[in-house]
């Protein structure tokens, strides 16, 4: 087994600063939901062609899940942990990572989506919980499994246990190893939780077999988590202090978001690479094989059962991270934390970029028709009324359905977003798609496509065979 090392997470687009940093590379993360493919039926696989292009890739071979964490009181999707253990055992990674997080709420029909990582309730109970869906996640999969320490934006409250412990209840409740993100500890600290030395004061250090480093960037007030450049030198500072410290750590990644590779020099890349592998080296027994550890119990004491507990909190923020009205008393008291309007900002922001993303034409359209304000009123509208979807591909056919179901008024909008779908099937089924129009898609796209509306496209009966 490889003593991993030094390494970056992988993302979409990401091929040139890999390739650039070939000869450094030690280990390449994958976010497995990346890879995954949601057809109509609800069926998800993973994208075969995608997954051998990654095994090319030089280094060893870690898993960083991102969308089914284990933080809250609704358990892990079993469908998508057994993709993740699936995918553990082919590319033979050492352990698996998640975080300790929810981002689901509810029960049966009325259960959603938050769209967004949200913080658990910090309390005994909260723990249990935690620790519940811990083991429920860690039992299913083939490797052991880390938590990593999320971003939480939220105002600390007097009634909930400090950052450190329960992320250290958890984690020896559980008996699961630990994701040391020092950006998300340092984004806390920035914005008013704990400072990063008392929290690692708490920590069961020898349980962080992983760091990650990233960038963020100050927003209305807000250090976001937003992994959108290079990590300062607070952060750098920070991570040359601390990594001598972890006696089981065995890989540091740098993670950086799509949207910001444009921008992103890869000898500051290198540079990064070399810096920390001059910091850190992976110890003499980190080639091993990995050991989960054992659980064991945390003192926390039982006493008065704390209100809101988990359940009620998971409601509350995220009915009100979605943009929806406060429904119980907590809720209203929760609208007072500033955090929450950043929450609703960040969660619409990420809606807009997975429907830019995949219906291209179609977003395009409806900014040349009806310009900004108009597109922002009716994506409000569509959100207000529909929950936030996993996966990028599910959150298109839902807006897409929500199009033909209000009608707005945007010519060629019906063509233009079978085009869409059509094109997104294409790269779904990785096999051609025949649409039927009523305009003459060539003109429709060679417009749209410099950034202006078509004029007086020809009318017709269209059929048309889309590949990739």
């Amino acid at each position: 087994m490889t003593g991993l090392g030094v390494g970056l997470t992988h993302v979409p687009g990401a091929e040139p600063i890999l390739e650039a940093c070939a000869d450094l590379l030690e280990v390449v993360e994958i976010e497995p939901q990346t890879l995954w493919r949601s057809w109509p039926d609800g069926t998800t696989i993973c994208d075969e062609e995608a997954l051998r292009r990654l095994a090319d890739l030089p280094g060893a071979r870690l898993l960083h899940s991102v969308g089914n964490p284990v933080g809250g009181c609704r358990p892990p999707d079993p469908r998508q942990t057994a993709l993740v253990g699936e995918l553990a055992e082919r590319l033979h990674t050492p352990w698996v990572s998640e975080h300790l997080a929810f981002n689901r709420t509810g029960r049966g029909r009325d259960g959603f989506r938050t769209g967004f990582i949200l913080p658990p309730r910090q309390t005994p109970e909260g723990v249990r919980r935690s620790v519940a869906s811990v083991r429920v996640m860690a039992d299913a999969l083939p490797v052991p499994l880390a938590v990593e320490i999320g971003a939480n934006y939220l105002q600390p409250r007097a009634d909930e246990l400090p950052d450190g412990q329960f992320v250290a209840a958890v984690a020896e409740g559980a008996g699961c190893g630990l994701l040391l993100d020092l950006h998300n500890v340092l984004a806390n600290q920035r914005n008013g939780r704990a400072p990063v030395d008392r929290l690692l004061d708490e920590l069961p250090l020898d349980r962080v077999w992983e760091v990650h480093l990233a960038g963020g960037f100050e927003h209305r007030g807000y250090w976001l988590d937003s992994h959108s450049g290079m990590p300062d030198e607070e952060l750098l500072a920070l991570a040359e202090r601390v990594l001598p410290r972890l006696p089981a750590l065995r890989a540091v990644l740098f993670e950086v978001m799509s949207s910001a590779l444009p921008g992103l020099d890869p000898q500051a890349v290198r540079d990064l690479l070399i810096r920390v592998r001059e910091q850190w080296r992976p110890s003499l027994t980190a080639g091993r094989p990995l050991l989960a550890p054992v659980a064991q119990s945390f003192p926390l004491g039982d006493g008065p059962a704390t209100r809101p507990n988990p359940e009620e909190w998971e409601h509350s923020l995220g009915t009100l991270t979605i943009g929806r009205e406060a429904d119980s008393a907590f809720a209203r008291e929760l609208t007072a934390d500033p955090a929450i309007a950043i929450l609703r900002e960040l969660v619409m922001e990420f809606r807009a970029s997975a429907l830019a993303g995949t219906l291209v034409n179609t977003i395009r359209l409806l900014l040349l028709t009806l310009g900004e304000a108009g597109v922002r009123a009716l994506l409000d509208d569509y959100t207000s009324s529909h929950p936030p979807e996993l996966l990028a591909t599910e959150e298109a056919e839902a807006f897409a359905t929500d199009l033909r179901r209000t009608r707005p008024r945007v010519p060629w909008l019906t063509d233009v977003l079978e085009l869409d779908l059509g094109l997104l099937r294409v790269r779904l089924d990785d096999a051609p798609q025949t649409v039927r129009l009523g305009t003459d898609p060539y003109e429709l796209l060679s417009a749209l496509g410099v950034g202006r509306l078509p004029v007086d496209p020809r009318q017709g009966d269209f059929l048309i065979r889309l590949t990739a």
